[in-house]
């Protein structure tokens, strides 16, 4: 008898564990159903959220439920439960995520396609687990006015909208301070270089050596010959030199924070020898330039520093090199 019960009651347990209940229907791990780029969205341009290098963040705004928690090995700056989605703010160069949920299970280290990029905005759209539906409050009818449908009306007379072009983000002001150190075989001269830019802009410099112009009382050629004579007189050897340039010229952004500059203007460059009966300087012709200056070179920003490096020129005949380090913001 007691063989028998022991038989039957192990013929009856799988139907008892049916029966048993077995929690929730959601032990299933939710997915991601896309990670994409909003170019036209400019939510984080318009206002930007900066990280402790005072770097402007990337956006991600999660379409999905918001008891979902967020962090990355560069961490989250900030996070802003909107309506219908949650906004996180992450450091620029960021490159994975993890994704938990209290229900749901975790997610980790979900891979971007490319590092995030400064003041972009992304869209991650979170699927829950399959058979899973969000409540969903119904309105009260009584409370809806009903209204005539004008929709056909409005399609067979208004003439069609024309297309939209997506708006591109217009970049922040930023204002550069330089200074510029001049590299030439007559000596070192420094400047001051002033711009002001978003994607393009426009700049100033005044450049000068650590010599006054010199003060000259007659002219010679490279042999040291006056004008009108045939026999140089004697020099002592010693030259004076002194050279200056201003200019002007726009600035462009070409790619990340690499940007090139152009610029043109007016620059002196005189060379003076000493004559060896009177001292008197004579401005040596062949050697002295005066005219239209001009330049070119390249810059980089780098948080807030930034560097450059080109040169510059008067009347294509005299050429000097420059670099210049400053200040962005």
């Amino acid at each position: 008898m007691k063989r028998t019960s022991s038989v039957l009651l192990f013929s009856l347990l799988p139907v008892l564990l049916l029966l048993l209940p077995t929690g929730s229907t959601l032990a299933q791990d939710f997915t991601v159903r896309h990670f994409r780029i909003l170019p036209n969205d400019i939510s984080a341009y318009i206002d930007p959220v900066r990280d402790l290098n005072d770097e402007a963040c990337a956006l991600i705004k999660v379409v999905g439920d918001k008891d979902f928690v967020f962090s990355s090995p560069l961490g989250i700056v900030k996070r802003k439960n909107d309506v219908g989605e949650i906004w996180l703010y992450l450091p620029k160069g960021s490159v994975m995520i993890t994704i938990k949920h209290p229900q749901w299970g975790v997610l980790r280290d979900y891979r971007f396609a490319a590092p995030l990029e400064s003041r972009m905005t992304y869209e991650l759209m979170l699927t829950p687990p399959l058979g899973y539906q969000y409540p969903v409050e119904m309105p009260t009818l009584e409370k809806q006015p009903v209204l005539p449908d004008t929709s056909l009306y409005l399609a067979k007379h208004l003439p069609p909208l024309p297309p939209q072009r997506p708006r591109r983000p217009r970049e922040p002001w930023r204002r550069l301070i330089l200074l510029n150190a001049g590299i030439q075989a007559d000596g070192p001269s420094a400047g001051l270089r002033l711009a002001l830019m978003r994607r393009h802009g426009a700049y100033l410099l005044a450049q000068k050596d650590f010599h006054g112009m010199p003060h000259t009382q007659g002219e010679c050629d490279r042999n040291g010959l006056l004008p009108g004579t045939d026999e140089a007189p004697y020099y002592t050897g010693r030259t004076e030199k002194g050279r200056w340039m201003l200019m002007a010229g726009g600035i462009h952004r070409l790619i990340a924070d690499f940007c090139i500059y152009e610029g043109v203007g007016y620059g002196q460059r005189d060379v003076a020898w000493e004559q060896y009966d009177n001292s008197a300087l004579l401005l040596n012709t062949d050697f002295s330039y005066q005219g239209i200056s001009a330049e070119a070179g390249c810059l980089y920003r780098f948080r807030r520093m930034v560097v450059s490096a080109g040169v510059m020129t008067i009347r294509l005949q005299y050429w000097e090199a420059a670099v210049g380090v400053g200040i962005n913001f």
